[in-house]
């Protein structure tokens, strides 16, 4: 099982390195960053995903803030 977990984290440093690579490329090429967060945000609702999380943390610290007394 050591050895199929080895694998699996080699396959996963491979892919995170080649997505380094093609991201710099696209970079240096002169890509437009705005379009790039464009097209990820259309894909997978980055946004929300943020917009989420920021409300969360909010209530969390207006909790916080109602047990201290402040």
């Amino acid at each position: 099982m050591k050895n199929g977990w080895r694998i699996i984290l080699g396959i996963v440093l491979v892919a995170i390195l080649l997505g380094s690579i093609c991201f710099g490329v696209g970079i240096l090429t002169g890509s437009d960053m705005h379009r790039i967060v464009q097209n990820l945000d259309s894909q997978y609702q980055l946004t929300a995903y943020i917009d989420a999380y920021t409300e969360y943390a909010h209530q969390l610290f207006d909790y916080a803030k109602s047990l201290i007394g402040l």
